[in-house]
């Protein structure tokens, strides 16, 4: 069994490598004024929140409210805002496989001989990312979006989920309003 180990160790070092990383993107109107934006408001959407459950997405929510106020934007409930922003915590299974060739071969390309044997495996996993656009209440234009795809991949219990959501949040808000 000694082959074995050396592909399971890289195998764990790829996904613990998954789990603590993601990918920060983002888009913008460059013919918008952002300056004049002061006010912000959440933006009912009819889209569901693929798959995720309403903690995450009470983490998510919080962490977007705590960095739009860190920035100076007000949170404005009773009269009209000057933007509207919605998220979505996307969390979506997936799957890969894995084969083990136990044996020796011989000869090259494309004639070559082995003898032993393959062991295929399919392994899931649970990849999630974080979307947040921003629309202009008066034009109703989407004027800015940015995500995080990967952020909610690996995230076990609790603990990593309320470590890693707030951060995420705040990388991809750090682009807006852009400058």
């Amino acid at each position: 069994m000694r082959p074995l180990r050396l592909p399971a160790a890289l195998l764990s070092l790829a996904l613990l490598g998954a789990c603590s990383s993601y990918q920060v993107t983002y888009d913008y109107d460059v013919t918008a004024s952002y300056g004049r934006y002061r006010t912000f408001d959440y933006y009912t959407s009819k889209k569901g929140t693929g798959g995720t459950t309403s903690l995450m997405d009470k983490r998510v929510r919080a962490a977007v409210e705590k960095e739009l106020q860190a920035k100076g934007f007000a949170m404005e409930t009773k009269a009209d805002p000057d933007f509207l922003v919605t998220y979505y915590p996307i969390v979506q299974e997936r799957r890969y496989r894995t084969t083990t060739h136990v044996g020796w071969g011989w000869g090259y390309r494309p004639i070559y001989g082995r003898i032993g044997t393959s062991t295929s495996q399919v392994h899931h996993y649970k990849e999630g990312s974080i979307v947040i656009e921003i629309v202009d209440f008066k034009s109703n234009q989407m004027i800015w979006q940015g995500a995080a795809a990967g952020a909610l991949t690996g995230l076990d219990n609790p603990e990593d989920a309320d470590e890693v959501v707030p951060r995420a949040v705040r990388d991809i808000l750090a682009k807006f309003p852009p400058k």
